[in-house]
């Protein structure tokens, strides 16, 4: 019995002692559980450097009694020596001067200087941009025109109130979403501007036809609490093929932010691609009214407006006052163009135009292909092509290059379209007349029964064919054909089928003949030949009597200059008188002629044949005495009837020869009548001799420069040599004159004088004034 009590007496007391040990233990245990819990509620210990640390910071500015934002963190830490804290978990609630937003700006951590006011944030950064009052029935949620922006590396300035960062920009709406660099928001407004490169999109839906609406700017202005967005330029909108572009874009969106009704001013243009073509319109102001599916209803262009469809052919381009287009909704395509109020159409090929008059102007556009159905997208619907044009009047259709003007006029022109659209060939009828203005030179016009201009692929006109007694007058010029050619890209007119150009002097004919319409330049090839009439004294060709001919190759010059070139075998005969050279040139306005290349040039002499020198045997005939001289170069002057040639120079007749560096032949207007006389040794006595052949006949000779006379068996050398034609006499002079013959006898002297007639010799030996008379005696 004892034993089985002392027994349940140690079991007891093992219990109870285990029980005492786990009393203790659980009594450690909870000791070390409230240490533990104590020494983690413990504020942590203070770094080295940090002045003060805190659990909340919190910052309002408030104007007017009204708080205008607030800067919230959860712990802040300011250092020493250092004028920032360390701002986390940081909150800047934004209420505005009226109390009407609720927008919140949070992120991580943020640096603090408290006396610049500087918030900076260099991490992740979101912007909430909400009304303060949801819409009703909403609350909760998230508003309709709540704005999400998601960046980096913000700074705010708590004393401006101002927030911008130059970080890339993420933000969101519910009708989109977008991207740009930088953005600036501020207390003062409910405005948010992205800065620059500005992208967002508006996802495809049956409201936009299927397509999605892009739109890239320089910059974003989000005006929530007018649902309008004001992307500023360049700004450009992008819907499928379609795009707007303007200095500045205003979209008004309904409630969900689809757009129903768009606004660009500031250049606004918008362009269209069709086949490879794109179609651009500008004006003061463009409205695009949209329908309930987005599709485009009717576009109005007001204000100066100019439009131009650009493509591989070429640009057409239009001015109005008033243009409305009348669109196909369901393809977003042009239907019909109407325009008014001073229209001109206009085309351009480079840096050409053409330009079109009228009061008013019809285009009609094609629908497209026939498997066109609503709903169908791209190109499907788009192979847009003009399907007519026309002027409901009379027009006008102009020219213009950087230096001239054509214009065109008729009763009726028609336009004939080539694959594409592209204008293939204008057709003018019923008296067709064309003025065209060449710089400064007057201005030129063409008529003809029929015209057709033909346009090449960059869609200018290449060429204008005029046909049917074509008439062509230019100041006081004028030439005719059987048809014309005008070339554009050449600048110039073709004559052909007997081209004859006349004016108040002149007449010329050849197998054809170009005219440039810039510059006046002529060319003419084909058997040319001039006359020029015979007016005064004072004309350019007046070597010899009645109308000059000239006959050459090839014909250049210009009517600005009244400079012409005659090439190739040019040959010069009036009257009597004859030259001939490789090229003649003749200035009309400075009464100038010269002519280079071995210049053959024959003249008349003034007086008839001369008694021949006693006993010479050979006397020349009867008839006019012919000077022939060859030269490099001859120039004429025709008001001073004088002909000037150098480079080496050799005349002869049956009076003498002459060689000499340069020699001055004066031609007089006519030859007089002489008189009766005798045949005494002295100046040759004037004779009865018939008149001469009329004008340009050679009266004086003057020799310059290492002269060479020869008469007969007689050579004389001086620097200098005249010859009279009247008076049949030779004079030496400069130098040394001197005067050898067949017997070797030589006559020096101050100036030596001879007389073709009778060998009479005269020498001025400057002794007391004496005058030696000398007779040649033949052998």
């Amino acid at each position: 019995m004892r034993n089985r009590e002392a027994a349940r007496y140690a079991r007891w007391a093992a219990a109870a002692a285990g029980l005492i040990v786990l009393g203790v233990a659980g009594v450690y245990a909870k000791h070390a559980l409230w240490r533990a819990r104590a020494l983690r509620d413990a504020p942590a210990a203070i770094a080295l450097g940090v002045q003060q640390q805190s659990a909340q910071f919190s910052f309002s500015k408030v104007e007017q009694n009204r708080t205008v934002f607030t800067i919230r963190a959860s712990h802040a830490t300011e250092y020493k020596d250092q004028d920032r804290a360390l701002l986390q978990d940081v909150w800047i609630t934004v209420y505005g001067r009226d109390g009407s937003r609720n927008d919140n700006i949070h992120t991580r951590e943020c640096s603090y200087e408290p006396e610049s006011g500087a918030v900076r944030c260099e991490g992740d950064v979101q912007i909430d941009v909400a009304n303060a009052n949801p819409a009703p029935g909403k609350s909760g949620a998230p508003s309709v025109n709540s704005l999400e922006v998601k960046t980096s590396n913000l700074t705010f300035n708590r004393n401006t109130g101002e927030a911008s960062t130059p970080a890339p920009v993420e933000f969101q709406f519910p009708a989109g979403h977008g991207s740009g660099v930088g953005i600036s928001y501020s207390t003062s407004d409910s405005v948010v501007r992205v800065e620059k490169s500005v992208e967002f999109e508006l996802p495809a839906s049956d409201k936009t036809n299927g397509m999605p609406v892009s739109a890239t700017g320089s910059s974003l202005e989000i005006h929530r609490n007018e649902h309008t967005l004001f992307l500023r330029g360049p700004a450009v909108a992008r819907e499928g093929s379609r795009e707007l572009s303007a200095d500045t874009i205003s979209i008004e969106l309904d409630a969900d932010y689809h757009a129903r009704r768009a606004i660009a001013e500031g250049h606004p243009r918008i362009r269209s691609s069709e086949r490879g073509a794109t179609i651009n319109v500008a004006a003061s102001r463009l409205e695009a009214f949209l329908d309930a599916a987005g599709g485009i209803e009717r576009v109005i262009a007001d204000g100066n407006v100019s439009g131009d469809r650009q493509a591989a052919a070429g640009t057409d381009h239009f001015t109005a006052a008033h243009v409305e287009f009348a669109m196909l909704p369901e393809h977003n395509l042009i239907r019909e163009m109407t325009a008014t109020g001073g229209v001109t159409a206009e085309s351009h090929q480079g840096s050409d135009s053409r330009l079109l008059k009228t009061d008013a102007l019809r285009v009609t556009f094609a629908a497209g292909p026939a498997n066109a159905r609503p709903g169908s997208v791209a190109g499907k619907a788009e192979q847009q092509t003009i399907e007519s044009a026309e002027t409901l009047a009379p027009a006008t259709i102009e020219s213009k290059t950087s230096s001239d003007t054509t214009t065109l006029s008729a009763k009726r022109f028609v336009a004939q379209l080539g694959p594409g659209g592209r204008l293939d060939k204008l057709l003018g009828r019923d008296g067709v007349e064309v003025r065209r203005q060449a710089g400064n030179g007057a201005p030129q016009s063409t008529s003809a029964a029929e015209l057709v201009a033909t346009f090449g692929t960059d869609g200018d006109w290449s060429t204008l064919e005029e046909s049917g007694d074509v008439r062509i007058q230019q100041g006081g010029s004028q030439a005719t054909a059987d048809r014309a050619n005008i070339v554009r890209a050449t600048d110039a007119i073709r004559l052909d089928g007997s081209p004859v150009i006349t004016d108040s002097m002149s007449r010329t004919t050849a197998g054809s003949v170009s005219i440039n319409q810039k510059s006046g330049e002529l060319h003419a090839t084909g058997g040319v030949t001039s006359t020029y009439l015979a007016t005064t004294k004072a004309d350019p060709v007046n070597l010899g009597t009645g109308a000059a001919h000239i006959s050459a190759d090839a014909l250049s010059g210009s009517t600005a200059s009244n400079h012409v070139t005659y090439t190739g075998h040019a040959r010069l005969w009036q009257g009597d008188s004859v030259l001939d050279a490789d090229q003649i040139d003749l200035w009309r306005d400075d009464k100038k002629l010269q002519a280079t290349g071995h210049v053959v040039a024959v003249f008349p002499q003034v007086s008839g044949p001369f008694p021949s020198a006693p006993g010479k045997a050979g006397s020349p005939a009867s008839g006019p005495t012919l000077w022939k001289i060859l030269a490099p170069s001859l120039t004429y002057l025709s008001d001073q009837g004088k002909a000037h040639l150098e480079g080496g120079v050799i005349a002869s007749s049956s009076q003498g020869s002459l060689e000499s560096r340069t020699l001055d032949v004066f031609l007089d207007p006519s030859a007089p009548a002489g008189e009766a006389g005798g045949g005494s040794p002295g100046p040759r006595t004037p004779v009865a001799i018939p008149a001469g052949p009329g004008g340009g006949q050679l009266n004086r000779v003057l020799a310059l420069g290492n002269v060479v006379v020869r008469q007969g068996d007689r050579r004389g050398m001086a620097d200098q040599a005249e010859y009279t034609a009247s008076d049949g006499k030779f004079v030496l002079s400069g130098g040394q004159p001197t005067l050898a013959d067949a017997a070797s006898d030589t006559t020096t002297g101050h100036s030596l004088t001879f007389f073709v007639a009778n060998d009479t010799i005269l020498i001025d030996s400057q002794e007391g004034s004496r005058t030696l008379t000398k007779h040649r005696v033949e052998k």
